[in-house]
């Protein structure tokens, strides 16, 4: 039995990859419009992040994976030394702490920005005039990046030079990573999964579009030349081996004008980026991880079509995307549409939608048409 500590919509389409693999999943999810309700029969409702919940729920399961890593480390890390099955583990799951991302990343020879870390609650004088100096060198403006909580763009700041030490000042919170704003050619992605006999494999290369922070379209095949993608596909796999990871890992990239590619984040978990698998690729992230986590051989990654859009359906006011399925099937008959189970928000993923194609630039209309007729008035 897989248990998986959260049940958002991650956890929710987990459990439907499960079903065909006859493995049983079991979900520890906080109360609430938790997506995975509705599709899990085994849901126990409790906090992820109270370690005798999580003790009492890790018990009845063989195999403890996550929904999301936002999880409590130490009582992780207390069951793994008893012996349990946690994956991934709490070394791979350290690493959605920004500031140890990068620095052990820099250390690890995997090519990161420029980057300073500056912890303003323990030293404020000392973090404003680092934070200061790096930014007066680094052109005018940076981004500032809290080193653990922030999502969806959330706790990321962009920064004038003469805004950095008022901000430093004032700033309440994890440490700060500061990182030039580079001039991107464009975002990357890659998926890369690995099992604990080390058996590793990479997804083609996507393309990832954001909007005001947030992923909001991920698109194959990726704008780049060959030798960029095999580099992208390279530094994932080395991302992986540092890190530890046993599932599905996600490695979001930058590519520079030259050609040059960097981390800009990691993932330890099945991704956003990786939605458009499951119609998309000869084995979907969902069942991989799964696969990986269990031990048993990985699927083949291939692209089962010449091209695959992915656009997201995000909250816009009242509107109910729930009340809207038929209208956008009627708009685009060969969408893949995929609801969450959550009420609907400003700046909320609800779902997503998977279209295949032929060519990639109307193959990501069509996705992004069905996406804006599910969530209204959505202006993309």
């Amino acid at each position: 039995m897989v248990g998986i500590l959260g049940g958002g919509q991650l956890a929710r389409m987990l459990a439907e990859a499960a079903t065909p693999l006859g493995v049983h999943v079991r979900v520890l999810a906080a109360p609430g419009d938790e997506g995975a309700r509705e599709v899990v029969p085994d849901t126990v409702v409790g906090d992820p992040l109270d370690p005798d919940d999580v003790a009492r729920f890790e018990a009845g399961v063989d195999v403890l994976t996550i929904d999301h890593e936002n999880v409590d480390h130490e009582t992780l890390a207390s069951l793994e030394a008893a012996g349990s099955a946690v994956r991934p583990g709490v070394g791979t799951l350290r690493f959605s702490d920004k500031a140890h991302q990068r620095r052990a990343f820099a250390s690890g020879g995997i090519p990161v920005p420029e980057f300073v870390v500056v912890d303003p609650v323990a030293s404020v004088p000392g973090a404003q005039e680092v934070a200061v100096a790096f930014a007066s060198g680094s052109g005018p403006e940076v981004v500032a990046k809290a080193s653990r909580g922030g999502y969806d763009g959330r706790a990321v700041w962009m920064l004038g030079a003469d805004q950095v030490g008022p901000f430093v000042a004032a700033y309440e919170g994890s440490p700060l990573v500061f990182e030039p704003k580079l001039d991107l050619r464009c975002e990357l992605a890659v998926l890369v999964a690995r099992n604990p006999s080390g058996e590793v494999r990479t997804w083609p290369v996507l393309e990832t579009v954001q909007v005001d922070g947030m992923c909001d379209e991920v698109v194959f095949p990726a704008p780049v030349e060959d030798h960029v993608a095999q580099r992208a596909r390279e530094i994932a796999s080395d991302v992986a081996e540092l890190t530890g990871a046993v599932g599905v890992l996600a490695v979001e990239l930058f590519v520079l004008g030259d050609d040059e590619v960097l981390v800009n984040e990691i993932a330890p978990r099945v991704h956003n980026s990786g939605h458009l698998t499951i119609e998309g690729s000869s084995t979907s992230q969902f069942e991989q991880h799964l696969r990986a986590i269990l031990d048993w051989p990985l699927g083949p990654t291939g692209m089962s079509s010449p091209a695959v859009a992915m656009s997201n359906v995000v909250g816009s006011g009242e509107i109910d995307p729930r009340t809207r399925q038929a209208l956008a099937l009627a708009g685009v008959p060969e969408a893949h549409v995929h609801l969450y189970g959550k009420a609907p928000r400003d700046r909320r993923k609800v779902g997503h939608v998977t279209v295949l194609g032929d060519e990639r630039g109307s193959t990501r209309q069509r996705a992004a048409m069905a996406a804006e007729l599910l969530s209204g008035d959505r202006v993309r």
